[in-house]
Order: C-alpha cells, then sequence, then structure tokens
C-alpha cells in the first residue's frame, strides 16, 4: 500500500511539474499575471498585508490574539509575516506544490517583514522535518530551502538533520486542535548532534503551534538551556485582527525613514 502511495505521488509530482510553463511563464507575476522580471510584482508586495510591527509587538507571542490561539510549548518567541490568509495562503501553497523557485522571494519577505530592524538572533535555524513520503511526493523539502535561504541573507547556519520523523503521519492541515495533538506524541526524534544554546525551528505556516510546541519541548528534555524562537511565514491567529495589518509599501517606507 506505501509503495502504491509513493508511485502515485511521484506521478502526480511529474504531471504538476509539466503543466507548470503552461500554467505560469517565468516572466509572469505570481499573483497579478503581469509581465515582470521579479516572481512577485512590486506593485502587488506594495499590496500585501504584514503584520503592523510598531502596533504589535515584535515578538507576536506577546499579542494576546495569537498567543490564545497557539498550543503551549518550550518555544519564547514567534516571527512571522502575516496572517494565513490572501496572498501568503495562496504563496506558500504554491511553493510546497510544485513551485520551489518560490524559495528566495519568500526568504527575503520574511527577513523584510517578520524580523524586527535590530533582531536578537539565534546561532542556527532548524527546519521542521518531513517525512520520507512528503518528500517523495514533492522532491523537495520546501522547510529546509526556506531555512537556507534565510540562512544565506542572515549569515546564520542551518542544521538540516537535526532531527526526523519517526514514522508515517497524517497531514496536520486535516485534523483539528486534539487530533494534531495526538498526531506529533512521539512522532519526532532528536539527532546525536548538539544543538545551540539559541536555536529557531522554521515552519512555513504555524496554526495551532502543536507541532512547534512538540518540537521544542523535545529540545527542552535534552537541552534545558537552550533558548527557542518560532519562524514562520504566516500563521493563524485565534482571530484575525485586520488592524494588525499594514501595506508592504508602507512598511518600506518605515524602513526607509529609520535609515535617515
Amino acid at each position: 500500500m506505501y509503495l502504491s502511495k509513493l508511485k502515485s505521488g511521484i506521478k502526480d509530482f511529474t504531471s504538476s511539474v509539466q503543466r507548470i510553463p503552461q500554467c505560469l511563464p517565468d516572466s509572469h507575476c505570481y499573483l497579478c499575471q503581469q509581465p515582470t522580471q521579479r516572481l512577485i510584482c512590486e506593485v502587488c508586495e506594495q499590496d500585501c498585508l504584514f503584520f503592523n510591527t510598531p502596533v504589535l509587538p515584535d515578538n507576536l507571542l506577546l499579542w494576546p490574539p495569537i498567543k490564545k490561539g497557539l498550543v503551549s510549548g518550550r518555544y519564547t518567541s514567534v516571527h512571522a509575516c502575516s496572517y494565513y490568509q490572501w496572498p501568503m495562503d495562496h504563496l506558500i501553497n504554491q511553493y510546497k506544490n510544485g513551485h520551489p523557485q518560490l524559495t528566495q522571494t519568500l526568504a527575503d519577505w520574511f527577513v523584510a517583514y517578520a524580523l524586527p530592524s535590530e533582531p536578537f538572533l539565534p546561532a542556527c535555524i532548524l527546519p521542521v522535518p518531513t517525512s520520507s513520503w512528503r518528500f517523495a511526493r514533492r522532491r523537495y523539502h520546501q522547510t529546509l530551502l526556506l531555512a537556507n535561504a534565510i540562512g544565506r541573507r542572515l549569515s546564520i547556519p542551518v542544521h538540516a538533520n537535526w532531527a526526523s520523523r519517526r514514522s508515517f503521519q497524517r497531514k496536520q492541515q486535516s485534523l483539528g486542535r486534539r487530533e494534531r495533538l495526538n498526531n506529533l506524541k512521539r512522532a519526532f526524534a532528536l539527532s546525536k548532534d548538539p544543538l545551540s544554546s539559541r536555536v529557531a525551528i522554521l515552519d512555513d505556516v504555524v496554526t495551532t503551534g502543536a507541532t512547534a510546541a512538540a518540537l521544542s519541548n523535545m529540545i527542552y528534555s535534552a537541552y534545558p538551556e537552550t533558548s527557542v524562537a518560532l519562524w514562520a511565514l504566516a500563521i493563524t491567529p485565534a482571530k484575525a485582527d485586520p488592524g494588525a495589518l499594514v501595506s508592504g509599501q508602507i512598511r518600506q517606507q518605515r524602513v526607509l525613514l529609520q535609515q535617515y
């Protein structure tokens, strides 16, 4: 049964890759479909909504609408670009399903819109492990690609094999809060390689925080002195607050003002 699913996954991936050139020429924006030399044109980036950090704390874990929706774990800070809504949900789904060319763009967005201007950076980035089944289906580990791109931008090493999934797990997206927690019990195994005193667990999307809680608790059991941050492209709050978001254009203008 596992082999048949594996063959089916590889077949679906091959079919989707063959359709990419027909669906989206390289010279067109992923959002507005207009001709551009960038994967996401400058106009679309300026129109996208990101967390309004002068209003919100840099550490989103200190903001009640975010903290209330997350499973408690041994992570002490949360950083993300925006809510998991349009266009971030569209871009992340594209990225996870056959469009790894979005890696650098999403990494640039994370550095520009998720981190404060003078962040207290970790010593190492830990991408959330993927299962062998999902890797075979996608033919790439999207979180590791993202971690490598962010690591290059920030000059931070990436620990690719710090942990692994023990066995095949059901997709977290299809499960409720309680099921997510049960699904993640004993799902991961920590490698024997030592960890730094400050690390950041990187995921593409944080929904309930169950994965981050399981991984950070596992780190704490082995390294109780290690400080753990949670990084993600997008996050799903208990209740979305539109006032927490601001356009990319305004965020860029604020950065320019801070430089003078």
